[in-house]
């Protein structure tokens, strides 16, 4: 099995950006335990923009955000996957977008060969083979609220037009 690590295309220009987070909040936002509510209730994050400013279909920082295309493709692959609206907003030219929270559940995969900086945050990853059952992911145990996805979600994404999506090989063990 192949995995990828879905990331933002850094050489897409004026690209929006939500206001910076603390890692708290980001944490408190991802949990799974949180209060039914708080999970119905969208997530209001302000961003600026110009008249150039691109709205890719996915977002990595400070949260993991889909458009709306991309979590219809998402759906298909896995449709009791976790959703939080999360409405981009611009105060200044009265704009709202819809984007999605990303809430995949968490597997764990790493392997004994995964290397970690002093600060515990990841140098090199490496996944167990046959551990990862679900197309869509996160990482229990790594500080970073990354994304990862299977070879067939990767290929059907590349297939299609999205704007702003990167994928990143990940290392399996030998």
């Amino acid at each position: 099995m192949r995995y990828f690590r879905l990331i933002v295309d850094e050489r897409v220009k004026n690209r929006v950006e939500p206001a910076a987070m603390s890692p708290l909040q980001v944490k408190d936002i991802l949990t799974e335990n949180q209060g039914q509510k708080q999970q119905e209730d969208p997530l209001f994050l302000a961003v600026h923009t110009n008249p150039q400013t691109v709205y890719p279909d996915f977002l990595e920082f400070p949260l993991p955000l889909a458009s709306d295309r991309m979590k219809s493709l998402l759906e298909k692959y896995m449709p009791g996957l976790e959703w939080r609206a999360a409405i981009l907003t611009d105060f200044k030219q009265a704009r709202q977008d819809l984007y999605w929270l990303l809430r995949p559940s968490m597997v764990d995969c790493l392997s004994e060969q995964t290397e970690w900086y002093p600060n515990h945050t990841l140098k090199r990853l490496v996944l167990r083979q046959g551990e990862v059952e679900s197309p869509v992911f996160r990482i229990r145990g790594l500080i970073e609220p990354h994304i990862y996805i299977h070879l067939a979600v990767a290929e059907s994404l590349l297939r299609r037009s999205f704007r702003g999506i990167r994928l990143q090989k990940v290392e399996m063990e030998a």
